[in-house]
């Protein structure tokens, strides 16, 4: 799974009562999971974005457990669409 900079930042030192919102590409097999996980991370799935990826935003402190959902492929800032 790639992580972005940023991302790794957030997952290793999470700020306290910070929202952020993330693109997130899960694998084809992987999107009812990763609606779930974000659900039950106290996160909500914002938009759905072309070619499969998704928009999600939930607190800093939940990113690691987001990172440890199988079949995620890659998770970024929502910066890098100018979201």
């Amino acid at each position: 799974m790639y992580l972005s900079h940023p991302v790794r930042r957030m997952r290793d030192d999470p700020l306290d009562g910070e929202v952020v919102a993330l693109r997130v590409e899960p694998a084809d097999d992987a999107r009812e999971a990763l609606e779930t996980r974000v659900e039950s991370l106290g996160g909500s799935l914002e938009r759905e974005l072309r070619f499969g990826g998704v928009v999600v935003s939930l607190a800093e402190s939940a990113v690691s457990d987001l990172c440890e959902l199988d079949g995620i492929e890659r998770i970024e800032t929502a910066d890098t669409l100018g979201y």
